[in-house]
């Protein structure tokens, strides 16, 4: 072993690859001893040398990179100056930061989402015939955040952020996006003389913490729960400010560790203080019904509508101009409707979309939709809600180019929860350059009853991600496992071009072990979920890693049941009431005693196993 190393950086080297030496001296200081630091002259008596850098800044210079994408990774043993070296680069400096990630999995750490396991013995030192060349196999790997409900992180501060956001990194996800509600307190919309005066968190829920509450003295003084940055009945003001502080640090911390940031703007649900600009301002069907949204009497061109729409794009840009994407949709329950043939009509004669997929096929395809959530009625207003959708975001963004009126006009338009049945003419009715992100079931086993829709999507033509559903908040706050059905979508996405996913969660504890499938499918088309399960179990569990891994796999199997079931989807969703809904007279459903039972051959596996903090944590 050599007995000293050098951490080699370019003299021209980013603040992003002198982060990622700092981290690969962190992992050697750790698990090997080594009291380095990176430098850009090799120390006197090194023995090892680690060159860290992209091809423009690496000391080995561009002759030792193959040709690199901009995410590719290169690890490769070379000789410089006469000593035996490794190449940590990559085809740009965040492509750098994941080489050193690699690199110190290769030295045995693995990475979880609220920390790093450290190997107890890790492997042989120096590294020797390494020549590692890999490129993603999903170049857009989505990491949602802020969403809605207490349980999740709409409830988290910059203190749970930072470190969540570093261990992200280390799973190599290069995009993350700001999912606002638009009754949360992120966007100050100003229109005509009028502006927002009030906001709150999780649909306006309160949450005192009372003394006699398992687990009370976890919250220390505290008397109600909220998020820990922003004030507690304060003015519409000050918890506006203080939650575009939290907006900022967020993406500021995503950028500095090489991610690029997305924001939501709701152009068709809007603030109540603007439900007078609205001709027929109907209550959003939504908890708390708190924001308005276009009603049947409403214009498909009604201008102030138009305008409104445009404010808010103006805005969110306005506040967050270091934002690469904005995410539009449509709200999850489609009510503006009624002018769906004519917007289809208007779309067919710029982009002939008939030729394509008739409108009648569309409407009938969506009728036929299986194991939908509030069955083929529902999924037909979603088609006829998006068609109005589409033809209202083609007037503000491509006849209007709202874009341009704001200090990011190169940003680009991500499309989200558009309907299945609208995927073959995605290519010709969006804007060039923009995105889609897809949602076709709550559940990815929900998903897979439907997995041939996937092969709809013009990949090939519009950037694709799918939203792949971690912890479902309408099975609420159960545990859940979905990194079975998730790897075999993951395998479908790859088969059809997709360009990658995006997460969707609430809670995060239980899914480690999927994040990290997840994360290595991404970028090994080897890679299957039993690999990574094994591989993590044996490092986290020791010699009883089977029974944790059957464990592991009860719940999965419970999960498809909750998800699949009659009664599993809002068995334990968030809001009051959860417990008290189902006090009522009857038996005990056949379908919950099966899950129960399920659950408990968990719990007996688990009690077989080694007693370590990842086995204590799921009894």
């Amino acid at each position: 072993m050599a007995k000293s190393v050098g951490v080699l950086i370019g003299r021209c080297a980013t603040e992003l690859e002198l982060y990622a030496a700092e981290e690969l001296c962190k992992y050697l200081r750790k698990l090997y001893g080594f009291p380095c630091r990176p430098t850009e002259e090799v120390p006197e008596g090194t023995e090892f040398l680690f060159l860290v850098g992209s091809a423009d800044t690496n000391p080995a210079g561009r002759e030792a990179f193959p040709e690199l994408g901009e995410q590719g990774m290169l690890l490769k043993n070379v000789r410089f100056g006469g000593k035996p070296a490794l190449v940590v680069g990559g085809g740009s400096p965040r492509a750098v930061l994941w080489a050193v990630y690699e690199l110190a999995e290769r030295f045995g750490v693995r990475y979880l989402l609220h920390g790093d396991l450290m190997p107890e013995r890790p492997e042989p030192f120096p590294p020797r015939g390494l020549d590692l060349v890999r490129e993603p196999v999903f170049p857009v790997r989505w990491w949602r955040t802020v969403n809605d409900f207490a349980m999740g992180p709409e409830s988290w501060g910059m203190a749970d952020y930072r470190p969540f956001i570093d261990q992200l990194a280390k799973f190599r996800f290069n995009r993350i996006f700001l999912s606002f509600y638009t009754w949360q307190p992120f966007v100050d919309v100003r229109f005509r003389g009028e502006r927002r005066r009030w906001g709150t968190l999780w649909f306006g829920y309160r949450y005192p913490i009372t003394d006699d509450m398992p687990g009370r003295e976890l919250f220390g003084r505290e008397e109600e729960f909220w998020n820990p940055d922003l004030p507690k009945d304060a003015s519409y003001e000050e918890l506006a400010e203080a939650a575009r502080a939290l907006a900022h640090g967020i993406m500021a911390r995503a950028r500095s560790r090489g991610m690029e940031c997305g924001v939501t703007a709701s152009l068709l649900d809007f603030p109540k203080e603007f439900a007078k600009f609205l001709k027929d301002a109907r209550p959003v069907h939504q908890l708390g019904e708190l924001t308005v949204v276009p009603g049947p009497g409403q214009d498909l061109d009604d201008p102030d509508l138009v305008e409104l729409a445009c404010a808010v794009v103006r805005a969110t840009f306005g506040t967050y101009p270091e934002a690469d994407f904005i995410m539009v949709g449509m709200p999850e329950m489609r009510q503006w409707i009624e002018q769906y043939g004519r917007a289809w009509r208007e779309l067919d004669e710029k982009y002939g979309l008939e030729e394509v997929l008739p409108l009648g096929e569309v409407l009938e395809r969506a009728g036929r939709r299986v194991g939908y959530p509030g069955g083929p009625e529902r999924a037909v207003k979603e088609v006829k809600g998006d068609v109005v959708g589409l033809r209202f975001y083609d007037r503000i963004f491509r006849e209007m180019r709202v874009l341009d009126d704001t200090p990011r006009p190169d940003a680009r338009v991500v499309f989200s929860a558009i309907s299945e049945e609208l995927f073959p003419i995605l290519d010709r009715v969006l804007p060039p350059g923009s995105e889609v992100m897809a949602f076709v079931d709550y559940t990815p086993s929900r998903v897979l009853r439907r997995r041939e829709v996937l092969g709809d999507v013009p990949a090939g033509a519009v950037p694709a991600s799918l939203i792949l559903t971690l912890h479902d908040d309408n099975v609420g706050v159960l545990p859940q496992l979905a990194g079975g059905s998730i790897s075999e979508l993951l395998g479908d996405l790859r088969a059809h071009g997709w360009s990658g996913f995006s997460t969707r969660y609430w809670l995060t504890g239980d899914h480690d072990l999927a994040v990290a499938t997840i994360s290595r499918m991404a970028w090994d088309p080897e890679a299957s979920k039993y690999d990574v399960y094994r591989d993590y179990l044996e490092k986290l569990c020791g010699e009883g890693w089977q029974d944790v891994l059957r464990a592991l796999e009860e719940v999965e199997g419970v999960t498809r049941e909750l998800e699949l079931g009659e009664v599993g989807l809002g068995l334990t969703f968030p809001v009051p009431g959860m417990m008290s809904k189902h006090w009522r007279p009857g038996p005990f459903p056949e379908e919950l005693s099966r899950d129960r039972d399920g659950y408990r051959k968990a719990l007996e596996a688990l009690r077989r196993a080694e007693g370590r903090e990842f086995v204590e944590y799921w009894r």
